[in-house]
């Protein structure tokens, strides 16, 4: 087969299995109404016009959501709210199935297919969208771009504007920043070779590919340093380490990429051993491609430092990651005080490199596996004499053995949606959009045409449950609606075996005690800067009856809004 046409089979094959993965996984989340509705799903929260105000920033707390709520807000001043949530939630998708697509094209439709469809569906990524953060998955989407950015034959400059241009999708989030700079430099780091008189022009060069990370770092490291402390807890490390989430205990979750610390994000079928085995087969097969690949090596066949840092993206990730909820726990406890260490406490996220690693892997060893086999059977050219003599007309090369290669391509994407076959029909069920109550817009008309001052959320919890909304749990909208500084609850309640964590001690004590007591009078809400408060009507939780000094300026089905008196 002609290399162009080759490479056309390889794109095309790529982005169908792209397109029908994330079909399968978030179909039933994207393609259905209500169109103007809003999501309400753990992490994953939107609103019907979000504001760039002064929660943008993530003011006093740790910058989790900077620049993510300020893009979002932006896009949806040109684009509907409901179409900028259902992108944020495909996106990671599409592009690492489209960039693993690029990154395997040379070695063939079967590599394209193959590796976008395992870096799409496997455990991973479905236990970070069961946990409602689909934009930080937008770090691990970009990281086949990353590579494809630092590897280049490109001058320098040209590499520093590819490097830019992919790390700026995943810059949306801290955790998608570190994701990226992690990669950059790994794989910068690796490209440096021992030739005399150019190791020193390479480091610099490896160094010089950071600054774009570093400059898209800047919106929310900014904020970090003016807070360093926010959310540095040393129970972060304990309740956010992973997790047994099957059977096999948390080495074998791990190993197969699973493990995630919320029990509420672990899909059903991890406790039936036979997905776990299917996600270990391909493991394996990624192992055993490795060892194949790396000492079979021939032209076209992938290098052995690529081989290499593929295998040790998953060897250190899962290592690394067991590492620190094993025998480093205790020293992974006390680093929690460093500033800035707490982004990196939510330790199950950084299986990110081993699953791409896997994937990657598994594709071009049945590549490469298909070419020996498909060789093997039929002649390259058949001498014209000799097929004479057999009787028998010359199968062409292009057409021998279509059939099982199309069967082994499908047996391994099955192997891949049966590592995960029950996570579709749950984030259908529990993470489509929900209706906005006509009530919504009036409370936070009300609120943003108030008086100056901050705004107090309550009951005091971080999470709401509603009936309309399902039983899943979901962070507080207002904070994206609302103008003013909003004041509520950052305390996590983690439970885990047998053990209650509470992760936060991000807010200020006074509204905590003021928050949580019996009742609320104006002169304290004045002097906490409080202004006028929200209260939650349909959600667990108690809240504080108002005191002197506090009118009810709205009594709804779901909402209350009481106002501040002025001092007299």
């Amino acid at each position: 087969m002609p290399a162009s046409r080759q490479t056309s089979w390889a794109w095309a094959s790529g982005l169908t299995v792209t397109l029908a993965a994330t079909a399968l996984l978030l179909g039933g989340v994207v393609a259905v109404g209500p169109w103007d509705g809003v999501f309400l799903f753990r992490d994953f929260v939107t609103v019907p016009d979000p504001v760039l105000g002064a929660n943008t920033g993530g003011g006093d707390a740790a910058p989790r959501a900077v620049p993510l709520d300020a893009v979002v807000a932006a896009l949806s001043v040109l684009l509907p709210s409901g179409l900028v949530a259902r992108i944020l939630l495909v996106s990671p998708l599409l592009l690492v199935g489209c960039g693993m697509t690029t990154l395997l094209r040379r070695h063939g439709p079967v590599a394209t297919a193959v590796g976008a469809g395992l870096a799409i569906t496997n455990p991973y990524v479905a236990e970070r969208l069961l946990l409602g953060q689909a934009p930080s998955l937008l770090g691990f989407a970009m990281i086949p771009w990353l590579v494809l950015a630092v590897r280049a034959q490109r001058p320098l400059r040209v590499r520093l504007l590819l490097v830019l241009l992919a790390a700026a999708p995943a810059a949306i989030t801290p955790v998608g920043t570190v994701m990226a700079g992690v990669t950059v430099l790994v794989v910068a780091t690796a490209h440096v070779h021992s030739r005399t008189g150019r190791w020193a022009g390479q480091v610099r060069q490896a160094v010089a590919l950071m600054v774009p990370v570093g400059l898209l770092s800047l919106p929310w490291l900014i904020p970090a340093l003016a807070h360093p402390s926010a959310g540095a807890v040393r129970d972060g490390a304990d309740a956010f380490a992973v997790a047994a989430d099957g059977p096999w205990g948390t080495i074998g979750s791990v190993v197969t990429l699973g493990g995630v610390w919320a029990g509420g994000a672990w899909p059903d079928s991890r406790g039936n051993a036979a997905v776990l085995a299917a996600q270990l087969v391909l493991v394996l097969g990624a192992a055993s491609a490795w060892w194949w690949l790396r000492r079979a090596h021939r032209p076209g066949r992938p290098s052995r430092s690529a081989l290499d840092l593929a295998a040790m993206a998953y060897v250190a990730g899962v290592v690394w990651v067991l590492l620190l909820a094993g025998p480093l726990l205790p020293v992974w406890r006390e680093l929690q005080q460093v500033p800035g260490l707490a982004l990196a406490r939510d330790t199950h996220r950084w299986l990110g490199w081993s699953a791409l690693a896997v994937a990657a892997l598994v594709a071009v060893g049945l590549a490469h596996l298909v070419e020996v086999s498909t060789a093997r059977t039929v002649p390259v050219a058949p001498c014209e004499t000799t097929t004479k003599m057999r009787g028998r007309p010359a199968k062409p090369l292009s057409k021998c053995g279509r059939g099982d290669v199309l069967a082994a391509c499908a047996v391994v994407l099955a192997l891949g949606t049966l590592t995960v076959p029950d996570v579709p029909a749950r984030l259908a069920r529990d993470a489509g959009p929900v209706a906005v109550p006509a009530e919504w817009t009036t409370v936070v008309d009300l609120v943003n045409a108030g008086p100056k001052g901050a705004v107090l959320l309550l009951p005091w919890q971080p999470f709401r449950q509603v009936d309309r909304v399902g039983p899943v749990q979901f962070l507080d909208p207002f904070p994206r609606a609302l103008e003013a500084e909003v004041l509520h609850s950052r305390t996590l309640t983690v439970r885990r075996d047998g053990v209650a964590w509470e992760v936060g001690g991000e807010e200020d004590p006074k509204v905590r005690a003021l928050a949580t007591g019996t009742s609320m009078d104006a002169e304290a809400l004045r002097e906490a800067g409080i202004s006028q408060v929200i209260i939650w009507r349909q959600t667990p939780g108690a809240s504080p009856t108002p005191g002197q000094g506090v009118s009810v300026v709205h009594d709804g089905r779901e909402w209350q809004v009481l106002r501040v008196g002025q001092s007299p």
